[in-house]
C-alpha cells in the first residue's frame, strides 16, 4: 500500500507519508496560494494536486441563493418559479452563505466560475480520488466508494488543505413542493460536476455529483436530475510560477 501511494504521488507531484500499518496517510499538495476574484473581490485559497489547482472554499459569486427565484426544471406545476426556504423558521441564510458559499443550478455552475477557472468534471474528481488512494476499479463505480478519501478531502491546513465542507443542498420534497428546501447542512455535502451522464435511458438530463456524509470516510458518486441546487468548487490548469 505504501509503495503504491508513493508511486501515485510521484505522478501527481504531491508529498505523502504513511505508516506501514496503513494508517491515514498525510498528503500535502505540491503548491498552494491565494487568488482574488475581481468580480466581487472575494479571495479564495487554492492547492495544487496533479495538474490542477483546486479552490479550497466553495464559490460565492452571484446574488445569494436565498434572494433568487428559480425557473426551468425548478418551476412548480403552474409554471411559477420557486425560492429556497428552510424547515427552520429562524434559519440564518446569510450566515449559511458566508460559511458555505452560494448554491447553484447545474446550468449556473457550468458558467459561474471566474475566467481561467471551471467546474471540475467527473474525470477531474476521479483523478483526485485516485491520487488520494482510491483504486482505479472502484473510482468508476457509483455509490459509496473508497476508504479514507472523504476524510482527506475534509482536512484543512493541518492536512491536505482541501477543506471540503458538509454544506447541504436545496431540493424539492416532491412534485407539488411549493419551494426548494435547504437541507442536510452539517450532515451531507453535495457538489456538482460538469459531466452529464450519456445514454441514461431517461427523458431528462442527469449529471454526476459528489456527496460526503459527516461520519463517513468514503465518497459517494452518483447522478441526479437538474432539480436541485448544490455548492461548487472551481479548478484551473496548474499555473507556472
Amino acid at each position: 500500500m505504501k509503495k503504491y501511494l508513493i508511486y501515485i504521488c510521484m505522478l501527481w507531484g504531491i508529498v505523502i507519508s504513511c505508516n506501514d500499518d496503513d494508517n491515514l496517510p498525510k498528503i500535502s499538495p505540491k503548491d498552494s496560494g491565494e487568488w482574488t476574484d475581481s468580480r466581487d473581490n472575494t479571495t479564495y485559497g487554492w492547492i495544487r494536486l496533479g495538474n490542477l489547482d483546486w479552490m479550497t472554499s466553495n464559490l460565492k459569486y452571484g446574488s445569494p441563493y436565498y434572494e433568487n427565484e428559480y425557473g426551468g426544471p425548478l418551476m412548480d406545476n403552474y409554471g411559477n418559479p420557486r425560492s429556497v426556504v428552510s424547515w427552520y423558521a429562524d434559519f440564518d441564510f446569510e450566515s449559511d452563505y458566508k460559511k458555505y458559499g452560494n448554491l447553484y443550478t447545474w446550468e449556473e455552475a457550468l458558467e459561474v466560475c471566474p475566467e481561467g477557472w471551471r467546474l471540475p468534471t467527473d474525470e477531474d474528481w476521479q483523478n483526485l480520488e485516485i491520487a488520494l488512494g482510491m483504486s482505479t476499479k472502484e473510482v468508476g463505480e457509483e455509490g459509496w466508494r473508497g476508504n479514507h478519501q472523504a476524510t482527506l478531502l475534509r482536512q484543512g491546513t493541518e492536512g491536505l488543505g482541501m477543506a471540503l465542507q458538509i454544506c447541504g443542498c436545496a431540493c424539492l420534497t416532491g412534485p407539488y413542493s411549493p419551494s426548494l428546501y435547504l437541507n442536510s447542512v452539517e450532515e451531507s455535502g453535495y457538489y456538482w460536476t460538469a459531466t452529464e451522464k450519456k445514454n441514461n435511458g431517461l427523458e431528462e438530463t442527469t449529471v454526476y455529483f459528489r456527496k460526503l456524509f459527516y461520519s463517513y470516510s468514503t465518497v459517494y458518486r452518483g447522478t441526479t436530475p437538474l432539480d436541485k441546487l448544490m455548492r461548487i468548487r472551481c479548478v484551473r490548469d496548474a499555473q507556472n510560477n
